[in-house]
């Protein structure tokens, strides 16, 4: 297995809380009894997680088993297991460590909207019923797409099961002066890779769209409805979308990433805490409905058993979300993988917020969550009154132990074969590095641009969605460049002379003619344009938190971090794109390579070259 680099000073300091792991017990009565006599965590997979942490060099890690018993006085067994380290401090992990769960957050919103659409008071106020199938263009007056039909016909339904025909867009995604709002009226310049309803393709937007329903039919904020009828109800009270709350309760875990890491270079980089939270108070807004919930394990179980329980309170057994809403979501609608990728699986169908299939000939319901530095899997299986919950701080072996978790603990107290799925995820890691270090070279004469290298940075490009690039050609990257700051616009040579850039700069090979565009983003700082040949450019996604911490006043680190970093985390994106400088009687950047994010297969790429290849077209303003 590949292993990355040793764990930053904070994590060394606190070996030994992989070793920490506590069964505490959620219910009113504190049963101790019933958690020793019947542990849901056994020591063997306690054994099991711990050498997986130490596997994948990992930072810290927190569990939740929740079943169903009658021989309690709660009805419920609750267990938690929690493991390493949670904050830049060393300080372990506990059950109430909170957690960005991220697209976890998304069956949030399908409750929500459920909760919507059975509101008879609403009904009688609007004069007619929502419904699952009701078109958003009937609700939402800034709606609208490109294509025609997907504008007319897509539902919320459509929405909630990815099958509107639209590509996930991410890179649009960010904090806008008017909110979701003015998202929305920026959906109608994105181009679609699939027919209307053709194929399952996972959309973010379309989540942040449902998001706006409240706002729209009730003058009332989403993060309000959600705090109003389903974490109070609850007693989730650790729960929230609220950045500046979960920082001030002091239980909000670090988010480890490997700095200077770049896996098609082989470099791999030192896992260090991102501090502070990848996104600032006020930025998560945007993305709250898709990916914005911060919670912990001790919350999850609740919210868990709540599953289990069709709907209702798991102590009090008051319906929280009808059933009828409970079965709908959870009712597979959209095909996501039309064959098993493992032979322990069934193909998988995905409904509102929750993946379905079959796992050993069990039913399972799940989503999985991936923001920078944490990476989350919620799972329950109906039919056996089990749920299971892995939340990492990882960002790396994050995304393969939380799976490994859950199935071992699924395979033991299911009494199912027992497979070492960690053999098989360190198989395909390697496998998916192996194949991101096979790019194509560049070519050893590789022809010109149809214009000087310096004319790409005179120009400003804009798509009406994805905002607006001004290039910056970095000046020691070719020869016909400027050889000095007087010779740079001011917004470039302010640029260069940032600390965050001279780390990307640091990080480049400067050989081959660059180009670095301040570009805010929710998971990107930076873009990097590297010449491949002729009027092509790679292009690379940058994450630097280095601006922040500088404008927000953090020390500059005590050893922490790769070469050259203050304390601050730089992390390169292994996805690499293209971008084609097209000249003629429309001059602007076409972006493809994937660029979009596209999913299925019957979607397509528009192929060929010049502005209609492009997946994103930036023109030159």
């Amino acid at each position: 297995m590949k292993v990355y680099s040793a764990l930053a000073a904070s994590i060394a300091v606190c070996q030994a809380c992989h070793a920490l792991q506590v069964p505490f017990v959620s219910s009113p009565t504190q049963d101790t009894l019933q958690t020793v006599n019947k542990r849901l965590i056994s020591e063997k997979t306690e054994q099991y997680i711990q050498t997986l942490l130490t596997k994948w060099n990992s930072s810290g890690i927190s569990v939740a088993v929740v079943r169903k018993d009658e021989s309690s006085p709660t009805g419920w067994h609750h267990e938690f297991g929690s493991y390493g380290v949670a904050k830049a401090d060393g300080s372990p992990v506990t059950p109430d460590s909170l957690f960005a769960i991220a697209s976890n957050s998304k069956l949030v919103l399908a409750f929500s909207v459920g909760l919507l659409i059975s509101n008879k008071t609403l009904a009688e106020e609007r004069g007619k019923e929502i419904k699952w199938n009701t078109k958003i263009r009937d609700l939402i007056p800034e709606w609208g797409l490109m294509d025609e039909d997907m504008d007319r016909g897509v539902s919320i339904q459509d929405m909630l099961s990815h099958r509107t025909g639209m590509p996930r867009h991410d890179y649009s995604g960010v904090s806008r002066e008017g909110g979701i709002s003015e998202m929305i009226s920026t959906l109608r310049y994105l181009r679609p890779s699939a027919e209307f309803r053709e194929t399952f393709q996972y959309n973010n937007l379309m989540y942040e769209t449902l998001s706006y329903l409240p706002q729209v039919l009730l003058n009332q904020t989403y993060e309000s409805y959600v705090a109003q009828h389903i974490f109070g109800p609850l007693n989730m009270s650790s729960s929230t979308f609220s950045v500046a709350d979960a920082e001030a309760s002091g239980n909000l875990a670090d988010g480890f990433q490997w700095d200077a890491k770049d896996i098609t270079q082989g470099k791999n980089g030192t896992l260090v805490p991102t501090v502070p939270y990848f996104q600032r108070p006020g930025e998560e807004k945007i993305w709250a409905g898709a990916g914005g919930v911060l919670t912990s394990a001790r919350d999850l179980a609740t919210w868990v058993s709540m599953l289990l329980n069709n709907g209702r309170h798991p102590y009090t057994n008051e319906t929280v979300i009808p059933s009828e809403i409970v079965e709908h979501v959870a009712h597979g609608r959209s095909v996501s993988h039309g064959k098993p990728e493992y032979p322990e699986w069934s193909p998988k169908v995905y409904g509102a917020g929750q993946w379905r299939y079959a796992y050993q000939g069990h039913d399972i319901i799940e989503h999985g969550g991936s923001n920078p530095g944490y990476k989350t899997q919620v799972s329950r299986f109906p039919n056996d009154n089990l749920g299971i919950i892995t939340l990492s701080n990882d960002e790396i072996g994050g995304r393969f132990i939380i799976e490994a978790i859950k199935f071992r603990i699924a395979d033991e107290l299911l009494g199912l074969k027992e497979l070492d799925w960690n053999d098989r995820f360190e198989a395909k890691w390697n496998e998916y590095v192996e194949k991101a270090q096979k790019s194509t070279p560049r070519p050893e004469e590789p022809k010109l641009p149809s214009a000087p290298f310096s004319a790409l940075a005179e120009g400003t490009f804009h798509h009406p969605t994805y905002g607006t690039l001004r290039p910056c050609l970095v000046p020691s990257s070719v020869s016909s460049a400027p050889d000095s700051a007087d010779a740079l616009s001011s917004s470039c040579s302010n640029l260069f002379s940032s600390y965050a850039v001279q780390r990307i700069l640091s990080q480049s090979d400067l050989s081959v003619p660059t180009y670095i565009f301040p570009w805010k983003r929710f998971f990107v700082s930076h873009l990097r344009l590297a010449h491949f040949n002729g009027n092509l450019f790679n292009v690379t996604t940058v994450f630097s938190n280095a601006d922040v911490r500088e404008k927000e006043g953090y020390s500059h680190g005590d050893g922490e971090g790769g070469p050259e970093s203050k304390g601050d985390v730089l992390v390169i994106w292994e996805e690499r794109f293209l971008a084609e400088w097209v000249h003629g009687e429309e001059e602007g950047l076409a972006f493809k390579g994937d660029f979009w994010g596209r999913e299925g297969l019957d979607s397509r790429s528009p192929g060929g070259t010049g502005k209609e290849s492009a997946e994103v077209w930036f023109a030159k303003e």
